[in-house]
Order: structure tokens, then C-alpha cells, then sequence
């Protein structure tokens, strides 16, 4: 069975307000999409609910392959090194830790999330996401914190995963970002989902 990632009439909210109001969309293997919306909007708690973290009110949400999640927040356990966080996270994915890291990020295995900057625990947060070999990646403001080189790095990976039939869906702001890799456009806007390919955002 194809990779896709789809939801159909989903709802989601905060108590009882809703922030996006029965929207619908589908992506399938190959194809990256740059999701988009004003800060607020929705697009982190779309991207929980797509992962699993958080429930919707209504709908349904298809999923055929393995997810990777990476959040805005950086989600590790700060008392801990980096590689007992390698550790810790590839126990709940079921893989081993693999000898070489992605983004030089080997170089902080010995060092206390507590105790990093704001970029080297990214680059730890990214690590953790990219343990296993998913099909389906789920990016929320992956950039944030990152320096132009690994920046320029991750971005040029994100690529790579597309050209190799994996699905992205990207929040970001940043249009230099996403107009790298992106084909669709998802944006959240009203409440509501607007898909568009990509030549129509470059044209806009």
C-alpha cells in the first residue's frame, strides 16, 4: 500500500472554540508540502494531532506509514546528556542508536540538553526525529534556532527525503525554506485548509 497521510472533515479545538473547522487533505509518497498560516492559526496543533499526541474533535485522519515528529518546542529531557536522550528515544521507536549522526550533531553526545544553547538542542531534537526510517515526517519550524550552515544542511536533507518517495509536511514562515523542496502549499487560514501547488505560490 502507498505512504499517505490524510484527513478528511477534521476538526480540532480548544475547548470548545474551534481552530480548524472540518478541513480536508491528502499528500502521498513524493510529495512535500510547506504548511502555512499566521502564528496562531493552527498549524502546530495540526501538526500533534496528525502525530497522534492530540485528539480531534471530529473527523478521521488517514495514515499508511510510519511517522517521525519533530515539534516546535524542544521536547527532551533537559536533566539528561544527549546520549542518554539518544537512548531514551530510540527505546520508544524500537532501534538501535545508530554510530554517526546526522548535521555533526555526534559532537554533543556527552553534553546536558540543560546545559546548550538554543541551536545544539535543536540539532539534538533533530537526531532524536531522524533515529528510524520513517515515511512520513512531520516538521514544525525546524529552522528556528539553527545557524545558516546546518540551516542550509537541513534543508538540503529535507529535500533528499521527497526525491525518495517519503511524504514532508513543513511548517514555516520562512518562504526562502520551503521554496527549496515544496511542491504543495497547505495553508490554514479562517479555520479552513487551502491546498495549492507551489507554482501557484512562486506566481502569487
Amino acid at each position: 500500500m502507498e505512504n499517505m497521510l490524510a484527513a478528511k472533515d477534521l476538526t480540532l479545538a480548544y475547548g470548545k472554540k474551534n481552530i480548524l473547522d472540518e478541513v480536508s487533505f491528502s499528500l502521498h509518497a513524493g510529495q512535500a508540502a510547506a504548511l502555512l498560516g499566521e502564528n496562531g492559526s493552527g498549524k502546530s496543533t495540526l501538526l500533534c494531532t496528525l502525530a497522534g499526541i492530540l485528539a480531534p474533535k471530529s473527523g478521521e485522519i488517514i495514515v499508511h506509514g510510519r511517522i517521525a515528529y519533530l515539534p516546535q518546542e524542544i521536547a527532551l529531557v533537559e536533566e539528561l546528556t544527549f546520549a542518554d536522550n539518544l537512548k531514551f528515544f530510540a527505546s520508544l521507536a524500537g532501534c538501535a542508536v545508530p554510530d554517526t549522526l546526522p548535521f555533526g550533531a555526534d559532537d554533543l553526545r556527552k553534553l546536558r540538553i540543560a546545559k546548550m544553547s538554543g541551536g545544539m538542542k535543536k540539532l539534538c531534537s533533530i537526531a532524536c526525529t531522524l533515529l528510524t526510517d520513517a515515511d512520513i515526517y512531520l516538521f514544525d519550524e525546524p529552522c528556528a534556532a539553527l545557524d545558516r550552515a546546518h540551516r542550509e544542511m537541513f534543508l538540503d536533507y529535507t529535500a533528499t527525503l521527497a526525491r525518495a518517495g517519503k511524504i514532508v509536511l513543513y511548517a514555516a514562515h520562512d518562504r526562502e525554506e520551503y521554496m527549496r523542496f515544496a511542491d504543495t502549499a497547505i495553508t490554514i487560514e479562517n479555520k479552513k485548509l487551502y491546498t495549492e501547488s507551489m507554482c501557484e505560490v512562486a506566481h502569487a
